[in-house]
């Protein structure tokens, strides 16, 4: 029987995902007020963001988000939230998926278990919030994260898809 070994690159790839797992585990042990942009910080850094997001109108988790009910930094700031929960898990399942794919002998198996098993972990997150104090763990930021992991993991396997059809093949010809 073959033992399976797993390649210097792909050891990077999940040494990475460890390090995004750390990030999130960290960023969940913390309180909101201490994650809290303040205002002066959105207007410095993020001021752009609040331009872009101004004429946003839209609802999340049940309730109604724009520049009435938010104001400005907090529209903008909430955005950058969102986008954080986004970003991390398609790190995540970009990393998980490229640091596992190759174990799975059923090619279908490798990008769905990678999906399943980081949307788990999204949810342990969130119960992870709902321990810490000042923090409310929501299912809408669960489907929000496994949606960033299910992009990564399609757009990893379109460019596979798309390197194997225009590149692998033409330099067999």
């Amino acid at each position: 029987m073959d033992k399976f070994h797993f390649t210097k690159r792909e050891k990077i790839f999940l040494l990475l995902a460890l390090m995004v797992l750390i990030a999130l585990f960290i960023s969940s042990s913390m309180t909101y007020h201490e994650q809290e942009i303040h205002d002066s910080k959105i207007n410095h850094y993020f001021g752009w963001l609040e331009n872009i997001v101004a004429g946003w109108n839209f609802t999340y988790g049940g309730r109604v988000h724009n520049v009435q009910v938010d104001g400005r930094a907090g529209l903008a700031q909430f955005v950058l939230r969102k986008l954080a929960h986004f970003g991390s898990y398609f790190l995540l399942g970009g990393f998980g998926y490229l640091g596992l794919r190759r174990i799975f002998k059923i090619k279908w198996v490798a990008p769905i278990l990678t999906w399943l098993i980081t949307i788990a972990f999204a949810a342990f997150d969130e119960y992870h919030q709902f321990l810490t104090g000042d923090r409310t763990p929501s299912v809408h930021d669960v489907m929000l994260d496994g949606a960033g992991a299910l992009t990564a993991i399609l757009l990893i396997m379109l460019c596979s898809f798309l390197r194997r059809k225009f590149f692998v093949n033409k330099k067999q010809v």
